[in-house]
């Protein structure tokens, strides 16, 4: 899904920037988009490393796929989406030299990650808080697993003006405003944000990094 979302972006650049488009290459977009991931990330191998709905691991392989030595964590509600086949599957369709033992599942539930508290130095939620049915309930648990100091990094699609919902992933996309807003009523603190991928549309996208508030 997540990466059926990202080409649907990038063909909307095609359409609506039409003579730009023809000089562009979907596979230069997204090793772009991946590198200004890599360098925000700023991953080393004595982090620990939770990924936050896995799914099939379409966001998290290519980082993976650049750190061999480093074990993932991998979490998800859905272990017809999250299971070793569907990770092998994956690795095998985008030729990654990443290994299965690089990852550990675990599954959680709509309220919890069931991860160990205060364990994890770095948690991504790469696109998928807009799908959390309990917002609030999710991110207080993402608080419970970080150690002191340790940091959130989101990346989420974005919009300028609201929509009701995606018609790929069926979830409405957070403005902003409403994202950061959601944030700071979870008591997260915003240390950094970029942008990845610009549809130069109404959708973009933006990767931040976030420390819990102490109270």
């Amino acid at each position: 899904m997540k990466k059926a979302i990202l080409f649907s972006l990038i063909i909307q650049i095609f359409l609506c920037q039409n003579s730009y488009a023809q000089k562009l290459n979907t596979d230069s977009l997204t090793a772009n988009k991946l590198n200004i991931i890599i360098q925000f990330l700023n991953l080393s191998i004595t982090d620990k490393i939770a990924d936050i709905g896995t799914s099939s691991g379409y966001s998290l392989l290519p980082i993976a796929n650049k750190y061999p030595e480093i074990i993932f964590t991998v979490e998800d509600i859905d272990s017809n989406i999250l299971n070793r086949k569907k990770l092998l599957k994956t690795i095998k369709r985008f030729e990654y030299k990443t290994v299965l033992e690089q990852f550990n599942i675990v599954y959680g539930t709509e309220t919890s990650t069931n991860l160990p508290s205060a364990t994890f130095n770095k948690v991504l939620l790469f696109d998928v808080i807009h799908e959390f049915s309990d917002r609030n309930r999710m991110l207080q648990d993402v608080k419970r697993i970080l150690t002191n100091n340790g940091s959130v990094f989101i990346e989420e699609i974005l919009v300028h003006k609201p929509i009701k919902k995606d018609r790929i992933c069926n979830y409405p996309f957070f403005t902003e405003d409403a994202f950061k807003a959601l944030m700071m009523q979870n008591k997260f603190i915003l240390i950094k944000e970029k942008i990845t991928f610009d549809t130069i549309n109404n959708r973009y996208i933006k990767i931040f990094e976030y420390n819990a508030a102490n109270n």
